[in-house]
């Protein structure tokens, strides 16, 4: 019987400290922000643009990113988009205006774009074969972690000394970042990359799809289920729904890391796509603690499970000369899958009912679901190599 190779090497260290250390940086100063903007004079709408700028931006650029680091490497694209980032996060406090504010959130997007997506591309490299499930989950049990985090972190260090000193530590995050990248073991560009730089993946666009279908409800369990539960006669307090949300998303990760690498990836996708869909149809229903609680824990498990997996999956499908654009892509189709929900439950809340927004969840996961399905059968039909 063969050992079980590493899980941790260096590399992928490396890689949890990056990951770690950005998302901290973003979190920290998403919490204090809108605070900051308030202050400056501004909207409610104008602190909407602070979120929906870097969305946007990252939702273009991802892809981009993972195609630079197939056709140069990880330091040279990494590098710059480190600089980048220190450098917009030093310029927050000089902003005066709260349309200044809003324009260097596009500066952070582009920043965070690359740190985040590069330290993906790299941990999907630095993965065992044999345990890239595993390897995957733990590496975004450390993004889940720095969600948990930032916004604490961020909102003292605002009470105490204002944005400069947010500023301050998140600059220090990323130049540690930056010490970080230039002292990882990294490969060299896989020979072979495309000779003409792509914007998205072919190879992906099917788990790209099965993403955003899946993902159309993701942000209604921030954006609309306390306003929900308020226009049902309930409390709009649900702190402990939203801790559970995010201790079975860490615990799942940590507990399940393993079992896509035991049963198979599609063994593991269907049935989080499928959580995640019941999580929705419970949401539909009139607030309850009991069914709040059962959201909480499906749609937990789910998104525990779903983009690592489907990462894994598309990583094993996909030559390595180009698999930074694969996984870029697949990336970018998250942040897409946000801004279209975002949009089409917001408009059907604003037209019909909180419960009618939700069904509508209901039925992009039910898509996501099929697209799946779809997509196996094609790729089983196609020797797996889809």
């Amino acid at each position: 019987m063969s050992e079980r190779p590493p899980l941790l090497n260096p590399t992928l260290a490396a890689c949890l400290g990056i990951t770690a250390g950005s998302h901290v940086a973003v979190y920290l100063l998403n919490a204090t922000l809108p605070l900051h903007l308030v202050a400056l004079g501004g909207t409610r709408t104008e602190v909407g643009l602070l979120f929906s700028t870097t969305g946007m931006v990252s939702m273009l650029l991802r892809p981009a990113v993972g195609g630079w680091i197939d056709r140069y490497g990880f330091r040279p694209v990494m590098l710059p988009g480190v600089g980048f980032l220190v450098a917009t996060l030093l310029l927050l406090p000089l902003a005066a205006t709260p349309a200044g504010l809003v324009a260097l959130m596009g500066g952070i997007g582009v920043g965070n774009s690359v740190v985040s997506t590069g330290a993906g591309v790299l941990a999907a490299q630095a993965s065992p074969p044999a345990r890239r499930g595993e390897a995957l989950g733990i590496y975004y049990v450390a993004t889940s972690l720095a969600f948990s985090l930032g916004p604490p972190l961020g909102l003292a260090l605002y009470a105490g000394g204002g944005l400069g000193r947010c500023v301050l530590v998140a600059a220090a995050i990323g130049i540690g970042i930056g010490v970080l990248v230039v002292g990882a073991r990294v490969p060299a560009p896989a020979p072979g990359a495309p000779a003409r730089l792509r914007w998205i993946s072919r190879r992906a666009l099917p788990a790209a799809a099965i993403l955003v279908a899946t993902n159309v409800g993701y942000s209604s369990i921030y954006a609309f289920l306390p306003l929900y539960a308020i226009a049902a006669g309930g409390a709009g307090d649900l702190t402990w729904f939203y801790v559970l949300f995010s201790a079975c998303i860490i615990l799942g990760r940590l507990a399940l890391a393993r079992v896509s690498d035991r049963v198979g990836r599609a063994r593991v996708i269907g049935p989080a796509i499928a959580a995640s869909g019941a999580a929705y149809a419970l949401l539909s229903l009139p607030p309850r603690p009991a069914t709040l609680a059962a959201a909480a824990v499906l749609h937990g498990a789910g998104v525990a499970m779903l983009y690592p997996t489907l990462l894994a999956q598309l990583v094993d499908r996909t030559p390595e000369r180009e698999r930074g654009s694969a996984i870029g892509t697949l990336s970018g189709s998250f942040d897409l899958g946000n801004v279209i929900g975002s949009l089409l439950v917001g408009v059907t809340v604003e037209r019909l009912s909180y419960a009618a927004g939700y069904r509508t969840a209901v039925v992009g996961a039910a898509c996501g679901l099929l697209l799946f399905l779809w997509f196996e059968r094609r790729a089983a039909g196609a020797g797996g190599m889809m």
